[in-house]
């Protein structure tokens, strides 16, 4: 990161809210917009919903209510009791498999149906309205739609080890997720903001497909002067997944950068570092494998804190960045124009975003785009 930026950057980590002197949030100088995509969005890590809890989470100008069950079931509902409207997120709480409603004490079991009331009386014909909810990547993710279609697609898995939970922080702040998964393809702030150096990066987003791969080697990643090979993986307008492969097979790196929308103009981005190691090299697994999953954990959350500088200096730039529908863009920039096109499946109507298509050039030249 370019060191003008330390100080903007290290208020923001310290205090999880943007507060500049003189700059205003984009969404209050420039009306949003842009509309919410459609897609799986990340509304909390798996660590935050432990068995037997229940959260509220923002989604697309609206409320979910997550609940994990007493066996581990995974929901995730209409805030509102159809009994008369109470909020299941205030003062609710999950009793064994059922969610219960803090009013009148309405229980609704897994199915969304209510079985029991508060005063032993037959419950009513009344269910709860459920979202479509997976668990993928040590992430959860609630599945959104402006027209209210079901799941088209599934989110990938990584192979990673779910019982060492992600180190992670969530920031709100002013932008649209699909700046945020621009990252991905836009290679020339790589250098020019983070100060990567030696970066050699390829990967187009494939028309019609809901997933697109991104490879990179660069110099200056997380460390200083430290040479690391990664993959993207783009998931919709929602995810940039990182994996590093560790060498001489000592295990993985990875690194979650989720977008969510929460209203208009508005975003959650939720950023996440897990090491696993699979031992230690000339230790027998006897010796060395008790040690393994805490050593891990802690050095997750040391290159978490080292990775949040850099993942700062791009939430500044997101929250006060207005959107140019029509960039005037250069050699360098990487293949944004390709990847607002491939965006546009993402929304129930064309968003006016699109950049016109160049002719077909060899990859060598694509690469410069």
């Amino acid at each position: 990161m370019r060191p003008h930026l330390k100080p903007l950057v290290k208020h923001l980590l310290d205090s999880r809210a943007i507060s500049l002197h003189g700059a205003e949030p984009a969404d209050t100088l420039h009306a949003p917009s842009r509309p919410y995509p459609n897609g799986w969005f990340c509304v909390a890590f798996s660590d935050e919903l432990r068995a037997g809890s229940l959260t509220t989470r923002r989604l697309a100008g609206a409320e979910v209510v997550l609940y994990r069950t007493a066996k581990g079931v995974l929901r995730a509902v209409r805030p509102q009791c159809p009994h008369l409207g109470a909020h299941l997120g205030v003062g609710g709480s999950v009793e064994g498999e059922n969610i219960v409603c803090p009013f009148h004490r309405f229980a609704f079991d897994p199915s969304g149906t209510c079985v029991r009331t508060g005063y032993d009386q037959q419950p009513p014909k009344a269910s709860l309205t459920q979202y479509p909810v997976c668990e993928a990547n040590g992430s959860v993710y609630v599945w959104s739609h402006a027209l209210g279609m079901p799941p088209q697609w599934d989110v990938p898995l990584f192979p990673m080890d779910d019982r060492q939970p992600f180190s992670h922080r969530t920031f709100d702040i002013a932008g649209h997720p699909q700046d945020v998964i621009e990252n991905a393809f836009d290679w020339g702030h790589l250098p020019a903001l983070h100060g990567l150096e030696e970066v050699d990066i390829g990967g187009l987003p494939v028309t019609g497909e809901p997933i697109s791969t991104v490879t990179a080697t660069a110099r200056n990643t997380m460390m200083r002067g430290f040479h690391q090979s990664y993959t993207l993986t783009v998931i919709g307008l929602a995810t940039i997944a990182a994996r590093t492969v560790l060498p001489a097979g000592a295990g993985n790196l990875y690194v979650m950068l989720h977008a969510t929308p929460t209203g208009p103009g508005r975003m959650q981005v939720r950023f996440g570092t897990k090491l696993e190691l699979n031992g230690f090299p000339g230790v027998p697994d006897w010796l060395g494998r008790p040690a393994v999953t805490p050593l891990a954990r802690l050095l997750s959350e040391v290159l978490q804190r080292v990775g949040s500088v850099d993942t700062g200096a791009d939430l500044l730039m997101w929250h006060h960045q207005e959107h140019v529908a029509r960039p005037r863009l250069a050699k360098g920039d990487g293949p944004i124009g390709r990847y607002r096109q491939w965006a546009q499946q993402f929304y129930t109507e064309p968003t006016g975003d699109l950049v016109p298509p160049r002719p077909e050039r060899s990859e060598a030249s694509r690469s410069e785009e």
